[in-house]
């Protein structure tokens, strides 16, 4: 897994920075999608990327040890 990749990938989804150009809204949640399904993907990070609460997993990707109950 690219953290960095995530993490740019949920602030440009969340709208935190613009997405990079020659990237579109579809090539980053297909990204996102790819690493929601990944084997080695922790599964509360995991639960936040299929439920598409990009937020939460940003937060998580900060620090995975705090309660995320944005």
């Amino acid at each position: 897994m690219d953290t960095e990749q995530l993490q740019l990938d949920l602030e440009g989804i969340t709208g935190q920075r613009a997405i990079d150009a020659g990237e579109t809204m579809v090539l980053v949640l297909a990204r996102l999608d790819r690493v929601a399904n990944a084997s080695d993907t922790p599964i509360k990070l995991k639960h936040y990327l299929s439920q598409r609460s990009y937020v939460k997993a940003l937060a998580w990707l900060a620090d995975p040890t705090i309660p995320h109950q944005l």
